[in-house]
């Protein structure tokens, strides 16, 4: 203690930053009838009465960090006898051995007046503050009783949960809760509760339609007056998830790319020895000439599919042009015509009456995706039975091709992830063949949907730039 300080005739506090008293003078301490181990150390609210401290955290401490110092501030200080003290305070901000510190002089006073219109203008500018920032914020915000029953309801919590403050308030905090996550959420509660530090988690919330979504939930239990009270900040973290889920893709797509480069390298060595050989063997007519043809065909094609997969390893320009898709359908339906008949299949190919049949493609990679979205058509139909290709006028720049099956279709958590790299429905799938045909479609600024129900079929969506219009006409293969 300041020898200078103990002399003084009035009380002396010394306070750090965050309230934790540093050193008190004599005068003080007889004021409050305490002992000095007991006080230094100790956060201020210990020397201060219930609504002293309200005005010290929300008016005093605030007005000193902004101008550096106070003068003439009322409180009252609570003394061991169980009286109060009134003082009038005035504090300073200053430097003391490199740390700040804030040093007060108080002097005792009888103002009982204009301390209690101080106390009740704090609590009012408190309550204000308190109401405005509660009101404006963007997250949900809960006030809770001990029961944990709602007691304020904000316009964030409104928006996130549906729930107006009429019906929210009285409720218990459960509501906000999904049934499988309740348990989880009561043994946190009196985790909290009996620890009393405050939890950050991310879980489920649950709205008033019943739908879910991803949260983050700040909870924090405080006791006053004998009382337990709990506060909950809530955040909907939906575009964070979808964000991550995002970049999680982004990662399995460059291990995909990696890994189709690869093989499409150790492929194509071997591929360009049959070639040579295949070749040396028709300029010497050693062999029929039909079996050359077949033989080149389906050289061409695996060199496609090699370019194809190459594409997730090193993007390339897409060579786009007009092409007829009534006679690029015919032809894949062709080309599939051995399969469909093996599986007994029946193919149907609509167009809609004027719809454009020419479309701004790659007519290569076009083929590629019609071949495999049709070749996944007949898989999931082992038993046979139709697939409907339907092409339709979706806006004046864009067409809607749908190709649908009847096959046992696909649940609603599995089609969630349809298209993701390494994902598939298949036993021996990779999942890289639809990945490939959506990123070729994006690539012809279209998009791809999935639509399935289980026992009724799945539905491929595409939406495709178009070139010129030309009338419909109905093919069927059998």
């Amino acid at each position: 203690m300041n020898i200078y300080a103990n002399q003084l005739p009035c009380g002396f506090l010394s306070l750090s930053l965050d309230g934790i008293i540093q050193s008190i003078n004599d005068k003080l301490l007889e004021w409050i009838i305490a002992e000095r181990n007991n006080t230094e150390g100790r956060r201020v609210d210990v020397i201060l009465t219930e609504s002293s401290k309200i005005f010290y955290q929300v008016y005093i401490f605030p007005l000193m960090k902004m101008h550096g110092k106070v003068e003439e501030m009322y409180l009252t200080l609570k003394s061991l006898d169980g009286s109060e003290v009134p003082v009038l305070l005035n504090g300073i901000c200053c430097e003391r051995e490199g740390t700040m510190v804030i040093d007060c002089i108080l002097i005792r006073t009888v103002n009982r007046h204009k301390l209690e219109h101080e106390l009740l203008l704090a609590k009012k500018v408190a309550q204000q503050a308190k109401q405005s920032i509660v009101e404006m914020a963007s997250d949900g915000i809960i006030l809770a009783n001990q029961s944990t029953k709602i007691i304020t309801w904000n316009k964030g919590a409104e928006g996130l949960f549906g729930y107006t403050e009429q019906e929210a308030i009285g409720q218990d905090m459960e509501i906000i809760v999904p049934e499988h996550l309740k348990e989880t959420y009561r043994r946190g509660v009196e985790r909290l509760r009996a620890t009393g530090q405050s939890m950050a988690i991310e879980m489920s919330g649950l709205r008033k339609d019943g739908t879910e979504f991803p949260a983050e939930i700040s909870l924090n239990c405080w006791q006053t007056n004998g009382e337990y009270f709990w506060s909950a900040i809530i955040r909907d973290i939906t575009e964070r998830k979808r964000t991550q889920e995002l970049l999680l893709n982004s990662e399995k797509l460059s291990v995909a790319g990696q890994l189709a480069a690869g093989i499409a390298h150790e492929i194509r060595n071997p591929l360009t020895a049959i070639k040579g050989f295949h070749q040396l063997m028709e300029s010497e007519n050693n062999g029929k000439p039909y079996y050359f043809e077949i033989l080149k065909d389906e050289m061409n094609r695996i060199e496609l599919i090699l370019n194809e997969l190459l594409l997730l390893a090193k993007p390339q320009a897409t060579q786009l042009k007009q092409v007829d898709l009534r006679a690029l359908i015919e032809q894949v339906c062709t080309l599939m015509d051995s399969q469909v008949h093996l599986h007994n299949i029946e193919v149907e190919v609509k167009f809609e009456e004027n719809v454009p049949t020419f479309i701004q493609c790659d007519e290569n990679q076009m083929k590629q995706i019609l071949i495999n979205f049709l070749k996944n058509a007949i898989e999931a139909m082992p038993n046979g039975g139709q697939v409907k290709i339907t092409v339709n006028n979706k806006d004046e720049d864009n067409i809607l091709l749908r190709i649908t099956d009847q096959g046992e279709g696909i649940p609603e958590e599995k089609l969630k992830k349809i298209g993701e790299p390494f994902y598939t429905t298949k036993e021996k799938g990779t999942g890289l063949g639809l990945m490939v045909c959506r990123k070729i479609i994006e690539d012809h600024q279209g998009s791809l949907n999935i639509l399935s129900r289980l026992n009724e079929g799945t539905t491929v969506e595409v939406t495709l730039p178009v070139g010129e219009k030309s009338k419909s006409y109905v093919l069927k293969v059998h």
